[in-house]
């Protein structure tokens, strides 16, 4: 009966309440993961990256972007000239937070809404994840590809549009301005949409400005070997040859006779000296026959 009794010990009153901590113990554990993937998933979705899979794997979508990146995730929209169609672009981010933007289920980072129709229609043109980039020294051409296809066009391929960003030191990060410039459309391939966008991150840093000129390097060529010819020369002259004065000079001698010319040249080029009085030719020996006339005045008759 003692072993039944230690083999199979009643239950104490406490032991509901362990089991219920327990529980408790892995709901808040089971919660805190949930919450923390759904953190993870939330900060993913709001990191805004362009994917440039035509450029290749030697430089990654980061660096492509990079002239950009103060740009990147926000949204800017336009009108035509005409008031037809408003363009919603965002930059490497969905194009707009707008219901029907979403609805098209694609990444689409410029979208046309026409406003003529009673029903605004949405046309996605280019998708973020499928871009290209160029770069200039003061220019970006970001380019969306994979938009929906054209209607009876174009040769009903995907729509694509290109934005340029032009320096323009005067426009403030988030005062930029989309500017539609045209649809080309009269092609039976490669048509596009072209916009423009000023603003002050494509400008040229100062580390990137050019590098010293060929002859800028040449006058600091020029002057350091001027400098160690005067100090090497007269640390010689004064301490070897133990010279003195201007003799401590290198070449004084050479320096003297050169500076000579060079002013017998200047006085010889730019002045002119007039003379005393006009001189008539005489050839030579006229002053020694003019003497020996003087001499022989006495010898005339009378």
């Amino acid at each position: 009966m003692l072993r039944e009794k230690v083999r199979n010990p009643s239950p104490s009153p406490d032991a509901p309440m362990k089991q219920g901590k327990r529980h408790k113990k892995m709901n808040y554990v089971d919660i805190f993961w949930v919450f923390l993937v759904l953190l993870m998933y939330l900060v993913d979705v709001s990191q805004s990256d362009c994917k440039f899979p035509r450029h290749g794997p030697k430089v990654s979508d980061k660096d492509l972007q990079r002239r950009i990146q103060p740009l990147v995730g926000k949204t800017y929209f336009g009108t035509d000239r005409t008031n037809s169609y408003k363009y919603f672009f965002g930059v490497c981010t969905l194009a707009s937070n707008l219901d029907r933007i979403k609805a098209l289920n694609m990444p689409y980072g410029m979208v046309q809404e026409t406003q003529n129709d009673e029903t605004k229609k949405f046309y996605g043109i280019g998708q973020y994840t499928n871009s290209t980039i160029i770069q200039g020294r003061d220019w970006v051409i970001l380019e969306y590809l994979d938009g929906q296809p054209y209607g009876s066009h174009c040769g009903s391929e995907p729509r694509r549009a290109r934005v340029m960003f032009n320096c323009d030191s005067s426009v403030a990060i988030g005062d930029e301005q989309l500017v539609i410039y045209e649809e080309e459309n009269n092609k039976t391939q490669e048509c596009f949409y072209l916009f423009e966008m000023k603003t002050s991150v494509v400008c040229p840093t100062s580390s990137s400005t050019p590098g010293l000129s060929i002859g800028s390097i040449l006058v600091i060529v020029f002057v350091c070997v001027l400098s160690l010819y005067l100090i090497l020369g007269c640390a010689y002259m004064r301490f070897v040859l133990h010279a003195k004065g201007k003799e401590q000079c290198p070449n004084y001698s050479f320096w003297q006779d050169f500076g000579n010319l060079q002013a017998d040249g200047c006085d010889l080029v730019c002045r002119s000296k007039t003379s005393s009085g006009s001189r008539s030719y005489k050839g030579i020996g006229d002053d020694q026959l003019e003497g020996e006339e003087d001499k022989d005045d006495h010898l005339l008759p009378m």
